[in-house]
């Protein structure tokens, strides 16, 4: 073998490691597409292949551009990922592509990086697109003999924390005495596997305006070695019926500071900064406890509220809680004639003689008054009992001896109130007199009396006539 093509072998194997240190396993399997004697001047045709096997998992060791066969090493490989994107471009130097069939070619690309080929004097071209397939493959062919670059664009569907890093990859590839003109790349992606939980308290008070807070509790996902966490945040788009208050984001329990470590933006994003991203590096979870007021109950009463969660562009969605609202509509009405009355005072207890939670509320002059939100439960609870105290009466009617009414508010939106009836009796008035009173016992006397003088002056009549 010559000094020359001993020293051009020497260059082609030093990037061919440079080249493929980011990927993780390829290949150890017999080379095809072999020559004699490992030069630029036995390369043989014009275009060569790349195949880019797409998997999940830590990457490995650097590989050698040939193809995986063993069904063992193949199973090993891990999930095949699915609509993973990349880009191939073609490296020139001096504004010329370069030429891989000549010594000079190979002198350019050993001084080639994946950092530096995008500047000066180095410069990619377009190049082209390929999409993993179900197995996790995509097949870029007919590529002219030159260095390439391969960036991953898009992960597609797949929950990636740790994308592989640009890469350069020569066709053909040197390998143990031989030219790949099949060159098989196997880069590997780490995978975002968490599952962030959302949940919701209680409000603080069970009234319409009140305020709750919903909290996100997230896995800090694991990235690949030597990656970092570029990017962090939690996107929480509030329902119309909620309003932000404010956020407290820790890390592991340790509190973060808004504004320096975080910051809260829209309707309602939570993007970490500088200082916040450093943070996560061997931590285990973030939470963020989010606080609104409830400021309307819509068609149906029933709020429901879901985050996401975006590490290094890789976004997980939480569950979907939800806090229930219902209105109360009271209506008072006379027990006997059904009208109903204005003026009735009530107040709204969480239990009977327990603390008040509403009120105090007037009947207006259709006899109504509405409470026009009470918290009945969160996620699946969608109704609560109540109890109505009666604190006055309408005028001139009795307040009942017991002023307590219990009632079952569900959820529902403000056209649809759960509605209740209370009647009131009436107020007794003075004692009238008897019909006639005091000029008809006059009337008696009088009369009783004047028929007597008259009986008695018959009487007296008689009696003289008789006398001799």
């Amino acid at each position: 073998m010559t000094r020359r093509s001993l020293g051009l072998r020497k260059i082609a194997a030093g990037l061919g490691v440079a080249a493929l240190a980011a990927l993780g396993a390829l290949a150890v399997s017999p080379a095809a597409n072999a020559a004699d004697t490992l030069s630029p001047s036995n390369i043989t045709g014009t275009t060569g292949t790349l195949t880019i096997h797409k998997h999940a998992g830590d990457p490995g060791a650097a590989g050698d551009g040939t193809q995986i066969t063993d069904p063992a090493k193949v199973a090993a490989l891990g999930q095949g990922l699915q609509g993973v994107q990349f880009s191939v471009q073609r490296v020139s130097a001096n504004g010329t592509p370069i030429d891989l069939t000549t010594a000079a070619g190979w002198d350019q690309a050993k001084t080639a990086t994946p950092a530096n080929v995008t500047t000066a004097p180095f410069s990619v071209a377009a190049g082209a697109t390929a999409t993993t397939d179900a197995t996790g493959q995509a097949v870029v062919p007919n590529l002219p003999y030159g260095l390439y670059l391969v960036t991953e664009t898009s992960p597609g569907a797949n929950p990636i924390v740790s994308p592989v890093q640009p890469f350069l990859v020569s066709v053909p590839y040197p390998n143990q005495g031989t030219w790949l003109y099949n060159v098989h790349v196997y880069p590997k992606n780490k995978l975002n596997t968490t599952d962030p939980t959302k949940s919701v308290a209680d409000p603080k008070a069970p009234v319409l305006g009140s305020q709750i807070v919903w909290t996100v509790n997230t896995p800090i996902p694991a990235l690949a070695a030597g990656d970092t966490y570029r990017s962090f945040s939690i996107t929480d788009n509030l329902d119309a019926r909620l309003t932000y208050v404010g956020a407290v984001v820790k890390i592991d329990g340790t509190t973060l500071t808004e504004g320096t470590d975080y910051a809260v933006s829209g309707n309602t994003v939570i993007t970490f900064k500088a200082p916040g991203l450093a943070k996560l590096a061997g931590k285990t979870a973030v939470t963020a406890d989010i606080t609104t007021a409830v400021t309307a109950l819509g068609a149906d009463g029933q709020i429901l509220n879901t985050a996401v969660v975006n590490t290094n562009g890789s976004a997980r969605t939480t569950n979907t809680p939800q806090t229930n609202w219902g209105p109360l509509k009271v209506v008072k009405q006379d027990g006997n004639t059904k009208n109903t009355l204005k003026g009735a005072v009530f107040e709204v207890y969480d239990a009977k003689n327990g603390t008040k939670v509403a009120g105090p509320f007037t009947t207006n002059d259709a006899g109504e008054l509405l409470v026009n939100g009470l918290w009945v439960g969160n996620n699946d609870v969608k109704s609560k009992a109540y109890w109505l105290k009666e604190t006055q009466a309408p005028a001139g009617y009795v307040l009942p001896a017991d002023p307590w009414t219990q009632v079952t508010v569900t959820a529902a939106g403000t056209a649809a109130p759960t509605s209740v009836t209370i009647a009131n009796i009436q107020q007794q008035g003075p004692n009238l007199p008897l019909t006639g009173g005091a000029g008809s016992t006059l009337f008696t006397v009088i009369g009783g009396a004047l028929v007597a003088a008259g009986i008695g002056a018959i009487v007296l009549r008689r009696v003289r006539a008789r006398r001799p």
